[in-house]
């Protein structure tokens, strides 16, 4: 009994010795790491070894150039958010700096962060299409070719980009190109076995891609769910159109004959909850649970409707024009609209609104036609759209590829970006690298 209290004796002393050593121990900043903007223009989160005394991490957080941000959270986990108002324009400084609770200091450390996602594109070139990406002046090389490119969709979590090719018709295969966060290839996976006639692409902000394919043996579509490391999971649901994944993760919308359905993913317990009539999921928003939704009526027009948690749809714009795209920011503060009126000569417009459907501004893309298919995506942190955009009146015999085009979110004004493009799309930015040497 003596030697077994002995020990116990000897265990409490040894733990409050550690913890004594820890005390004395200065805190630090364990991580720090990228977080999707939600509401905001971009987002970081950082946990330290021990709670920080909050008025203290104010006054030693700062950005260079500076620009406005909150700071939520308490304890040990802290979110650095830079308001949507904010335009992002190049890469940014930041200092962390602070005192824990019981007024130690916390060692000052110093971040280069650049927020802006990096465009990214299929391209042609000798033998087929190439994955690149736009550094600013020009389009930089990513990846191998693998022949023509139907699609291109970059992972929600700005881990790599997965492409569809088809070096023969009926024939497409599934390329998962995996990147760093300086964007340096680390690696290629084929993601089909057999020959696939139909592909279609989701991931969300984890990582986690959604393959909906059909192959030439069978017309029965498979849905596989591939997340950002191991095997895929095959999920046994019927869909009558293309199912998206929720962005901020665990849901999936999928289409049914009557109206849509969101579903749970595993490893949550299965539920549903289902929206009637003729309508299309057409984007979502960053802040959790909005989205937007065409509703097709009758006599041919066509709604936008906006979808947010415990509420019905609102309608928020109705017309007799085809509503091809849309993007979202925030939580619906501004809207945009892809619109087509005309028969002979079709005219391509953008529209601006507010949540409430109250319309911002309107500019018409005179001479420019929509490439088919093309999506309209939102920068927060640059404040741009990107879609893709090609001549509506071309010489005869003329090229017929589009050009990669950025919208001026405020003033609507169209910049194409150099050379032909077929795919296109934002890749998440993890730019998040420690500095070293003296801190400003």
């Amino acid at each position: 009994m003596k030697q077994i209290l002995a020990w116990l004796g000897a265990a409490l002393l040894l733990a409050l010795g550690q913890q004594q050593l820890l005390r004395q121990r200065p805190p630090r900043l364990l991580q720090a790491t990228t977080q999707p903007p939600g509401s905001g223009a971009a987002a970081l989160e950082l946990r330290f070894s021990r709670p920080i005394n909050s008025k203290s991490l104010r006054q030693g957080v700062a950005l260079k150039p500076p620009l406005p941000f909150e700071l939520l959270g308490q304890g040990s986990r802290w979110r650095l958010q830079i308001p949507a108002s904010q335009r992002i324009n190049g890469p940014l400084l930041l200092r962390v700096a602070g005192r824990d609770l019981q007024g130690q200091p916390l060692g000052a450390s110093q971040w280069r962060w650049d927020p802006r996602p990096t465009l990214v594109a299929a391209r042609p070139v000798a033998g087929g299409d190439q994955l690149q990406r736009w550094d600013g002046r020009q389009w930089q090389p990513l990846g191998p070719v693998h022949g023509p490119v139907q699609s291109l969709l970059p992972l929600g979590n700005g881990a790599g980009v997965v492409t569809v090719t088809a070096q023969q018709p009926m024939a497409q295969q599934i390329w998962r190109l995996k990147l760093d966060q300086r964007l340096r290839p680390q690696g290629e996976q084929q993601l089909n076995r057999q020959p696939l006639i139909y592909a279609h692409l989701s991931s969300n902000q984890t990582g986690a891609l959604l393959v909906q394919s059909s192959e030439q043996l069978s017309a029965e579509s498979h849905l596989q769910l591939w997340p950002p490391e191991g095997n895929a999971e095959t999920l046994k649901l019927a869909a009558s159109g293309a199912i998206q994944l929720v962005p901020q993760g665990g849901w999936l919308v999928l289409p049914e004959t009557d109206g849509l359905a969101l579903r749970s993913l595993p490893p949550l317990a299965p539920q549903r909850q289902f929206l009637p009539g003729s309508r299309d999921l057409s984007s979502f928003c960053p802040e959790a649970g909005r989205a937007l939704l065409v509703r097709h009526w009758p006599d041919y027009r066509r709604s936008l409707e906006f979808l947010e948690p415990g509420r019905p749809p609102r309608q928020i714009w109705v017309g007799n024009e085809a509503l091809v795209a849309s993007a979202c920011a925030g939580g619906g503060e501004r809207l945009w609209v892809l619109l087509i009126s005309g028969l002979r000569v079709p005219e391509l417009e953008i529209l601006e609104l507010n949540r409430q459907g109250k319309q911002l501004r309107r500019q018409r893309l005179q001479g420019l036609e929509l490439d088919p298919g093309s999506a309209l995506h939102y920068d927060p942190a640059s404040q741009q759209l990107l879609l893709l955009l090609r001549p509506l009146n071309r010489p005869q015999g003329a090229a017929s590829l589009a050009q990669a085009t950025l919208l001026d979110a405020s003033s609507l004004r169209a910049r194409p970006l150099v050379g032909g493009v077929r795919q296109v799309g934002w890749l998440v930015s993890k730019q998040l690298e420690r500095q070293l040497g003296p801190h400003p």
